[in-house]
C-alpha cells in the first residue's frame, strides 16, 4: 500500500510510516519546495481529532473570557449602585441593576463583630453597661456594634429656629430644625446612604399611617418658606442617614426602611418639646423686642438652666438677630431610644456677637412689619459670581471640574444661600459637591451640597476648612482636593484653604 499523498499549490509530496511520529506530534508539515507550513489534514484521522480538540480550547477559552468580561461589567454595575459617589459618573447599569441591589445588598451594614453584650443577631442592645456616645474606648467597631450606639457620630445636636421674618410658628415657642449627628470634634457626615433618599417624608408617613406624628410635625417642624415638607426630607436624607443606629439591618432580617424614619422624626419632635428656649429667656428677661440688644453671655447664661449648665451654641443673623439654638447631646444607648446627656459643643459653632445681639418679636402680615436683614455685598464670601483662591503662598485657584490648578483660567463660580442654610457652588461644569471619597467635585450630574464659611471666610464642609493634595499645583499640572478627614486618611502632605474673590 502507497503512503497517503499530500496536494498543496507548489507540487506533491508524501507522508512515509516513518513519518507518522513527527507528524503526530506536530500539527503542520512543511516540505522542501515551500516554507510555507501546510496543515495536515489526516494522518489516520490523529491530526483531525487533535485539530478538533484545538477549536474547541479556543471556543472554550473564548466563552470563559465572555464569562469574564460580562462578570466584571456586572460587578462594576453593582457598586456603581452602592457606591456611585458625587462628581462621578454612574455605571450604566445603575438603573437596570439599582433595585436588586438595593433590595439584597444594602449600603450602610453596621459592623458584624461579635460582642459580648449582643444578646441577638439583630441588636435588641440590651448592654451593660450602656456604651456613652463619643465615650467609647476604641473606635467602633472594634469594640462596640453601631446598631447600639452612634457612631462615628456620637454627639447630637438639637436645633431650634426663631423664625421672625417672615414669621414662624407660635409667638411664644421656638420651632424645631432638627436631630443632627456630629462627630464628635466638629465635623459631620451629611448625605450618607444614597439607598434611603425619599422624595416626601409626608407622604411616606401618610402611607405607613404615623398621622398623629405628621400632626405634632405641622405644629413643631416649621420652615420659613412654607414648604415644611421640604425641610422634613431635607434633614432625613442630610442627617437621619448618618445616624448608624438607624440603619435599616438594625431592626431585623427585612432591614426595614420606613421604622427608622418614623423613630428618628418622632425622637426629635419628643426632644424638643422638653427644651423650653422662649420660657428660660423670658425668666431672665431676655424677651422679643424691637430696641433691646443683649449680650452673648447673659443669653447662654439664661439657657444653661435647660442645659444642665452646659454651653449651648447659638446661632444670629449676619446682621446679629438671634435665629437659633443648639443644644448638645451624648447618647447612652441608641438615638432614637436612648438617653440623651448634655454635653459641651464638640467645636467651635455659631457666628453671634458678643455685645449687640438683637432678638427681635415675631410678627405676622397684619402687624408691625419686621425690618429685612441688610442685602449681603457682593464681595460676601461665596455669594454672587468669584473665584474659589487656594490659600497655599502660591498662586493658584479651582477651575470647572473642581481641580486646584496654577496656570491659565480661573473658573467662574456662581455661589447662593441655600434653603436650608450654608451656601450652594455653581460651575460652568454644574454643581460642586465633596463625593463620598472626600473629593471636592463639579458635575451635572452631582447633586449640590451645602458648604459653610468659617470666621476667617474659609469654605467649609461638614463643618472642616482643611483640603489636602497631594502635591502642589504648578504649570499646567491640575490636583485634586480632599475635604478633612478624607486628606487625613490619604495621608496627603499638602494642606491649604479656599477663599472667596468676587467679581
Amino acid at each position: 500500500m502507497s503512503p497517503p499523498e499530500y496536494h498543496d499549490d507548489k507540487g506533491v509530496f508524501s507522508v512515509t510510516e516513518e513519518d507518522v511520529p513527527q507528524a503526530y506530534n506536530s500539527r503542520y508539515y512543511t516540505d522542501q519546495y515551500n516554507t510555507r507550513p501546510t496543515l495536515l489534514r489526516s494522518v489516520s484521522g490523529t491530526l483531525l481529532q487533535e485539530e478538533r480538540r484545538h477549536r474547541q480550547r479556543l471556543a472554550c477559552r473564548m466563552l470563559m473570557l465572555v464569562a469574564a468580561v460580562m462578570a466584571a461589567t456586572i460587578y462594576v454595575g453593582i457598586t456603581g449602585v452602592l457606591n456611585t459617589p458625587n462628581g462621578e459618573a454612574p455605571s450604566l447599569l445603575r438603573s437596570i441593576f439599582g433595585p436588586f441591589v438595593r433590595d439584597h445588598f444594602p449600603t450602610q451594614r453596621p459592623s458584624r463583630l461579635e460582642h459580648p453584650n449582643r444578646v441577638s443577631n439583630y441588636h435588641t442592645c440590651a448592654l451593660t453597661p450602656e456604651p456613652l456616645s463619643c465615650h467609647l474606648p476604641v473606635s467602633p467597631p472594634d469594640t462596640v456594634d453601631t446598631c447600639c450606639v452612634n457612631a462615628p457620630g456620637g454627639q447630637l445636636l438639637l436645633a431650634q429656629f426663631w423664625d421672625f421674618a417672615p414669621a414662624v410658628g407660635p409667638t411664644d415657642k421656638w420651632t424645631l430644625h432638627g436631630l443632627w449627628p456630629d462627630n464628635c470634634d466638629g465635623s459631620y457626615e451629611q448625605f450618607c446612604d444614597d439607598a434611603r433618599v425619599v422624595n416626601s417624608i409626608e407622604t411616606v408617613f401618610q402611607t405607613a399611617g404615623a398621622t398623629e406624628l405628621l400632626a405634632s410635625m405641622r405644629d413643631t417642624w416649621k420652615s420659613n418658606s412654607g414648604r415644611d415638607d421640604s425641610l422634613w426630607t431635607h434633614e432625613w436624607n442630610k442627617h437621619g442617614t448618618c445616624i448608624s443606629t438607624l440603619a435599616p439591618p438594625c431592626y431585623g432580617p427585612e432591614e426595614n426602611i420606613t421604622a427608622p424614619m418614623v423613630e428618628y422624626f418622632a425622637r426629635a419632635v419628643n426632644l424638643h418639646s422638653t427644651l423650653d428656649t422662649f420660657s428660660a429667656l423670658a425668666d431672665a428677661g431676655i424677651v422679643p423686642s424691637w430696641d433691646r440688644h443683649f449680650n452673648k453671655s447673659d443669653i447662654l447664661e439664661a439657657l444653661s438652666s435647660v442645659s444642665d449648665g452646659h454651653n449651648v451654641t447659638l446661632g444670629c443673623t449676619r446682621s446679629g438677630v438671634l435665629s437659633e439654638v443648639w443644644y448638645h447631646f451624648n447618647v447612652k444607648g441608641r438615638a432614637q431610644d436612648g438617653e440623651y446627656i448634655f454635653t459641651e459643643p464638640d467645636g467651635i459653632k455659631g457666628f453671634c456677637p458678643e455685645t449687640g445681639v438683637k432678638y427681635f418679636p415675631k410678627v405676622f402680615r397684619d402687624k408691625k412689619p419686621v425690618p429685612s436683614p441688610p442685602t449681603p455685598p457682593s464681595t460676601e464670601p461665596f455669594t454672587g459670581k468669584g473665584y474659589i483662591i487656594v490659600n497655599d503662598g502660591n498662586q493658584g485657584c479651582l477651575i470647572s471640574g473642581g481641580e486646584w490648578y496654577s496656570s491659565g483660567t480661573c473658573a467662574t463660580i456662581r455661589g447662593s444661600v441655600s434653603e436650608f442654610g450654608g451656601v450652594e457652588l455653581h460651575s460652568s461644569r454644574g454643581p460642586c459637591t465633596v463625593s463620598e471619597k472626600g473629593r471636592f467635585v463639579c458635575g451635572r450630574r452631582v447633586t449640590p451640597g451645602q458648604f459653610t464659611v468659617g470666621e476667617k471666610g474659609e469654605l467649609l464642609y461638614g463643618g472642616v476648612g482643611a483640603w489636602g493634595a497631594y502635591q502642589r499645583a504648578a504649570g499646567w499640572l491640575k490636583e485634586g482636593l480632599w475635604n478633612g478627614k478624607w486628606a487625613e486618611q490619604l495621608q496627603l502632605p499638602v494642606e491649604v484653604k479656599l477663599f472667596w474673590r468676587a467679581l
